[in-house]
């Protein structure tokens, strides 16, 4: 290459290397604390927007929405969804690592030499070189360190799908919940309301009955504020007002009659994915230490340098370098033995825990079977007892109000527990009942790629903004 080809090459590499060096000392060449009063001022500012706004109560956003835009909103905002899409993600692009590994790694240099006397005879006497490696690392681990990211990878999807799965399930109590809290919102104003047609009783009573209607007023309140919270919090957002529509919220009761849990197909075939997985990766946690016994072979290829101005051979193949290398490591220490020893003493153990949780599982599912058809018929009788109570006190036949009030609050309290026990029972079911997911796991996958971009795309902004307010 002419010297002066040399010099511009030098001159590029120069300049780069420079910025290099220049870029992140020129952040740092701010004074600490004019750094640190920069930052707290943009902090201060969105805590004082923050106190305005609650101050002056303006608006933080309202929430209207079906079920199923809520599950669109919550494939994109909910935190839980969004860690578990990343980790498929990663493990993903840990698969791919493996041939991305196999390329050819590229270096290029440039270096010079000279004294202060002679700095005038600077840059004239440079060389450059571009040089190529490949490790093809231990080539016997190969099969199974693919092999080991494959299984990575479908466990990370079935992790995912087991957390969305807990997510909706969450997203259908918050419903639910908001159903509930109608519910008692009607009790306490149909008490209310008793309280105030009622003449005939001292005032002290009446005093005490309003006081009592008054506190479950403001216990509502509460549990109504902690109902808002959580919804904000499942979405990342915070929200005024929230309307969850229910219209087409699946129904996801049971007949007990109908549960049959000897069908795996149907019931906890994820989860029992999920163990097959686990008990393939115990597995292979012998095969990894037996392997240890064998020889290890690798491989490395080195080209010659691609470019070297100080050498007047151009670049030949031929020369192209292939070093392997066989070790054979002894277990003359018994380390390997030792860890064989371990893992073989710790399998009868793990194998009954294994046993005990599966029989904990089954016997959740029988017990969970017989208190569904418990609570079920409770309701129906509280229920037909509501009617006819309710009945009787709006006509008038029960002197004492003040019994009469405090007996329709405790029904209400009865039916409201009652069907949050029957909601919590149905749930746990719903989680491994693969009929009722197929559509909604058909829409999670469906969107998944779409999430992705918003996602990328979103990163892109934080990134322009954190550069710019750098």
């Amino acid at each position: 290459m002419p010297v002066k080809h040399q010099q511009q090459l030098f001159y590029k590499i120069s300049i780069i290397s420079a910025f290099q060096l220049m870029l992140p000392s020129c952040a740092w060449m701010t004074p600490a604390q004019e750094r640190i009063d920069k930052n707290r001022e943009q902090i201060s500012q969105g805590f004082q927007d923050e106190l305005i706004r609650q101050k002056t109560r303006s608006d933080q956003g309202h929430l209207d929405v079906s079920w199923n835009q809520a599950l669109t909103k919550m494939y994109l905002s909910n935190p839980n969804l969004i860690a578990a899409d990343f980790r498929i993600v990663d493990a993903k692009s840990s698969q791919k690592q493996v041939w991305t590994n196999m390329r050819p790694s590229l270096s290029v240099g440039a270096s010079d030499s000279f004294t202060l006397d002679d700095i005038g005879d600077a840059l004239t006497d440079t060389t450059f070189r571009i040089n190529s490696f490949l490790s093809l690392g231990n080539l016997l681990d190969l099969p199974n360190t693919i092999y080991e990211r494959k299984l990575t990878y479908i466990g990370t999807e079935l992790s995912a799908e087991n957390s969305m799965r807990q997510e909706v399930i969450a997203l259908y109590r918050l419903f639910q919940q908001q159903r509930l809290l109608t519910l008692q919102k009607k009790a306490i104003d149909i008490e209310a309301e008793l309280v105030n047609g009622i003449t005939d009783i001292e005032d002290d009573e009446l005093l005490d009955l309003k006081l009592n209607n008054k506190k479950a007023k403001d216990d509502w309140k509460k549990a109504d504020q902690e109902w808002k919270e959580k919804v904000g919090d499942f979405f990342m957002a915070g929200f005024d007002s929230i309307n969850l529509r229910p219209g087409n919220i699946p129904d996801i009761t049971y007949d007990p009659s109908e549960l049959d849990f000897s069908n795996t197909d149907r019931w906890g075939l994820l989860q029992l994915n999920l163990l097959a997985l686990e008990q393939i990766a115990e597995k292979g946690n012998f095969l990894a230490i037996y392997l240890r016994y064998l020889p290890r072979f690798s491989a490395s290829v080195s080209a010659p340098a691609l470019f070297s101005s100080t050498s007047t051979t151009s670049f030949d193949p031929a020369l192209t370098r292939i070093s392997p290398s066989l070790s054979w490591s002894l277990d003359t220490r018994g380390t390997i033995g030792r860890q064989l020893d371990r893992l073989k003493r710790d399998t009868p153990v793990k194998e009954w825990r294994k046993d005990k949780r599966l029989r904990g599982e089954i016997e959740k599912l029988i017990q969970g079977k017989k208190a569904l058809t418990k609570v079920q018929e409770e309701l129906r009788d509280l229920r037909s007892v509501m009617t006819s109570y309710q009945e009787i006190v709006l006509s008038g036949l029960i002197d004492d109000h003040e019994i009469a009030i405090k007996n329709m609050r405790r029904l209400r309290e009865q039916e409201v527990a009652l069907t949050a026990k029957e909601i919590e029972i149905c749930s746990a079911f719903w989680l491994i009942d693969e009929d009722r997911w197929k559509p909604i796991t058909k829409q999670w996958l469906a969107t998944r790629a779409d999430r992705t971009k918003i996602r990328k795309d979103a990163q892109k902004d934080t990134l322009k903004n954190f550069i710019k307010n750098r």
